[in-house]
């Protein structure tokens, strides 16, 4: 039955056929065009990648992704947000229902494992970071309102660990929350730039070791 739809001519296809094939043909030329854009992104940065570029490098026209997206500003913000969802369904996996101090450190645990299973995202992610500060201000609220997010997450288990007593009823779980996310940033950063350096799984360990001994009751 499936070969026989498959070798059908177009005029035998039903409608449906026709526009599920287009949304799929759509939706695989847009996975294209986001990787393509998210590898030259992490080689030379977005000011050094033009939309022309991302299209050839994906097997497309050279105008489709300007077409598709209007403008480099849109491709780049739906880049971010494809990058964010791909890291909250493992952020989720990784927490599960894991609550308080096992859950900051499921926290702690997605950020820098989650560095060694898509470096080349992560390298995008920050690279768009700090441009968003220079050459792509349009970006900065965006990543802003991200750094926000993943500050917010930290200190609501904070929080939970702190009415459980598992850390010190003094901790002032924003600030607390705060330099967590600088030390897990600090650490990526420098993985990126020297990757020979740094040890992600050992960081990581020293890391929940420092939290866990900084809080305690």
């Amino acid at each position: 039955m499936v070969d026989q739809q498959v070798n059908a001519p177009a005029g035998a296809r039903g409608p449906g056929t026709v526009r599920r094939s287009q949304e799929d043909r759509r939706a695989e030329s847009d996975r294209r065009i986001l990787a393509s854009a998210r590898r030259l992104i992490a080689r030379k940065g977005s000011a050094g990648t033009t939309l022309a570029e991302i299209g050839l490098a994906a097997g497309y026209s050279r105008g489709l992704p300007s077409e598709r997206y209007g403008s480099k500003q849109a491709l780049l913000l739906e880049l971010v947000a494809r990058t964010e969802e791909a890291f909250q369904a493992q952020l989720a996996a990784d927490l599960g229902h894991r609550t308080g101090l096992a859950a900051v450190e499921a926290r702690i645990e997605a950020h820098l494992t989650g560095a060694l299973r898509g470096a080349e995202g992560v390298r995008t992610l920050y690279l768009l970071t700090m441009e968003s500060l220079t050459v792509a201000p349009e970006l900065h609220a965006r990543v802003a309102d991200l750094a926000r997010g993943y500050r917010e997450g930290f200190a609501q288990h904070l929080t939970e660990a702190r009415a459980a007593g598992e850390i010190d009823a003094g901790i002032d779980v924003q600030t607390c929350a705060t330099v967590l996310l600088g030390a897990v940033r600090g650490l990526i950063s420098q993985w990126l730039i020297d990757p020979g350096a740094i040890d992600i799984p050992t960081a990581k360990a020293a890391l929940v070791s420092l939290v866990r001994k900084g809080t305690r009751p």
